[in-house]
This record gives C-alpha cells, sequence and structure tokens, in this order.
C-alpha cells in the first residue's frame, strides 16, 4: 500500500520518468515533424515507428537511479577506462569468448537501427542511401557518447558502473543501416509488383464490361 509519507522515496524516480518520457516524446516529435501520413499503412507504419523508438530510448540511454544512494567520489574514476573500447573488432571477440547469449546480443546490435533506416526511406525523410548511412552512424555514435558520459557521471557519484561504449557497437549498429536499406528496397519491389498486379486486374475488368 503507497503511503503519501513514501512520496519523498519515490518523487525521484518519478521525475526522471517524466524527464525521460519528455525527452523520448520530443525527439519522437522532431523526427515525425515533416512525416505525412497518407493512408492507414502510413499510420501503422508511423506508430510501429514511436514504439520502437521508445524501446530503442529506454534499452540505450534511459536511465534510473536512486538519488539517496549518491555518493560523490573521484574513486572509481579509474574503471572508465575499462567501459570503453576503441579497438575494432575486440569487443566482438570478447562478446563470443565471454557471452552465453553472444549471438543474439551481435544481431540485436546489427539489427538495431535497421528499422531506422528503413523509415527514414519509407517517409522520405532522405532519399539518399549514403545519407541514411551517414545517419544511422551519427545516430549510434550519439547512443555511445551519451552511454559514456552516463557512465563516467555514475561512476562519479559512486552508482555503479553503466552501460559501455564500444567502438564495435557503432560498426553494427551502422551495418543495420545497410539492412534497413535493403528491406526497404525489398519493399519496393514488391510495391511495384503488387500495384502492377492490381492494373493489371483493373484493366482486364475494364475490357471484360466493355465487351458487354
Amino acid at each position: 500500500m503507497f503511503y503519501f509519507s513514501d512520496i519523498n522515496l519515490y518523487l525521484p524516480i518519478i521525475l526522471q520518468v517524466a524527464v525521460n518520457m519528455i525527452v523520448a516524446v520530443v525527439v519522437l516529435m522532431l523526427l515525425l515533424k515533416p512525416t505525412k501520413l497518407k493512408n492507414i499503412f502510413d499510420w501503422f507504419v508511423g506508430l510501429c515507428f514511436s514504439l520502437y523508438f521508445c524501446v530503442l530510448y529506454h534499452n540505450t540511454v534511459g536511465n534510473l537511479f536512486f538519488i539517496e544512494d549518491i555518493k560523490y567520489s573521484l574513486e572509481n574514476i579509474g574503471y572508465i577506462f575499462y567501459s570503453v573500447n576503441l579497438i575494432p573488432i575486440k569487443g566482438i571477440i570478447d562478446v563470443l569468448r565471454y557471452n552465453p547469449s553472444s549471438l543474439f546480443q551481435i544481431i540485436g546490435n546489427i539489427i538495431m537501427l535497421a528499422p531506422f533506416a528503413f523509415v527514414m526511406l519509407y517517409f522520405k525523410w532522405t532519399s539518399s542511401y549514403k545519407k541514411v548511412i551517414y545517419y544511422s552512424f551519427l545516430c549510434t555514435t550519439g547512443i555511445e557518447f551519451i552511454q559514456f558520459i552516463q557512465n563516467t557521471l555514475l561512476l562519479i557519484l559512486n552508482l555503479g558502473i553503466g552501460r559501455s561504449a564500444d567502438i564495435d557497437d557503432v560498426i553494427l549498429n551502422t551495418l543495420g543501416g545497410f539492412i534497413g536499406i535493403i528491406c526497404y528496397v525489398f519493399w519496393r519491389k514488391l510495391e511495384e509488383f503488387l500495384n502492377y498486379r492490381k492494373k493489371i486486374h483493373l484493366d482486364i475488368c475494364r475490357n471484360k464490361y466493355s465487351t458487354y
């Protein structure tokens, strides 16, 4: 049972959740602002992207901690260097060696930004494949930088170790941009095929009724 006397305990968490929600909603609105939803499928894609973005935000940069546990200290600052990997492929090798669910983690990193790349092309935020890869690279680099800043603050405030910053995540996430492009190309081919079949069907119907 919730008592008002516990409000001081829960208020910091509530505020953190509210701030995370506001940040996620603002960024999502900025992304969807130039988007024109012309039909039901566009709305479906927009809804799916909104849900995807919230999950992405939560799993990458969303962070919660108990404020009463804060103890300012510089003793843990040395651990920052252990939470950063700037050597390509090293992080992937370490995951394959020590993580029992390594394949799941690597595949997850590869496909993480694929929906983002697909939506950029689908909603015509850009029509350039090079820009899709560039924006995917900027996005994953930004995520890793934020994680580095968060981890640094967590160590300074003696709240433990947060998410690590890994150049291999940048590489794998950027590869997801290519996967998103491939999915979009397949989608366009499928759309053209379906439109062609629809046109053929309409032509047959017109010719059929014109003979009467």
